[in-house]
């Protein structure tokens, strides 16, 4: 296995994100709140006779720049990469939101043009692909470190093919732990509702226990990465 096998992998990876990010984000309440704006404005009328050239030129552009990212292969390309896809996902986020964070910015009601499952494939996809650009960048560091010692093909191949699996079983996991909140997050919430609501302050409650789990979790991962 080279280097350029796994910058392929990561090439595909970071395209294919920006792109579904891209793609649900013009689909997006605050999006066409946006473009009618655009409508009512002097260029209104050469707007509205070109969206569907506009919303592929956008699209264009961000998979562009996230292939421009990609190329530099190092953490602050990835890191942009993230950001950018994370930048393009959030309006989708809002429209779903229990509180209306759309109206603060517009006086209007979230109308999604995806349904929360595209909204949940989306960013698990955007999780996968976090987790894969951060660990074959690991790899091809530790593939052209040990290559400079002087360390053998044999031996290199079975460090990254190690490497690759552990990588693959972790993609897995996450891919299967976070379906598995999503498909019980809405039980969990039914069962616990008539117990929360006995308390003076059940949302208080709630978000003591959610801080301290979220704090746990960040101890764990900090631990974890040292």
């Amino acid at each position: 296995m080279k280097t350029g096998f796994l910058r392929t992998i990561e090439a595909m990876v970071a395209v294919a994100s920006t792109y579904m990010a891209a793609v649900t984000m013009i689909q997006t309440t605050l999006y066409h709140k946006l473009l009618e704006k655009l409508v009512g404005s002097p260029f209104g009328p050469w707007v509205e006779g070109n969206l569907s050239l506009i919303n592929l030129a956008i699209i264009l552009a961000l998979v562009a720049a996230s292939f421009t990212f990609w190329k530099k292969g190092d953490e602050a390309g990835f890191s942009r990469i993230f950001n950018l896809n994370m930048l393009l996902f959030f309006p989708s986020i809002l429209d779903y939101s229990t509180f209306n964070w759309v109206g603060l910015i517009f006086n209007l009601e979230p109308t999604p043009g995806v349904s929360h499952l595209w909204v949940f494939m989306v960013g698990l996809l955007l999780q996968v692909t976090y987790l894969m650009l951060r660990y074959t960048i690991r790899i091809r560091h530790t593939w052209q470190e040990l290559e400079a010692r002087g360390a053998e093909e044999p031996d290199l191949e079975n460090i990254a093919q190690g490497q690759l699996g552990y990588l693959s079983l972790l993609t897995c996991l996450t891919a299967l732990i976070t379906a598995g909140v999503y498909w019980a997050a809405p039980i969990i919430a039914e069962a616990a509702a008539k117990p929360l609501s006995q308390l003076s302050t059940p949302h208080l409650a709630a978000g003591i226990a959610v801080v301290a789990t979220l704090g746990a979790s960040l101890v764990f991962y900090l631990r974890g990465e040292a």
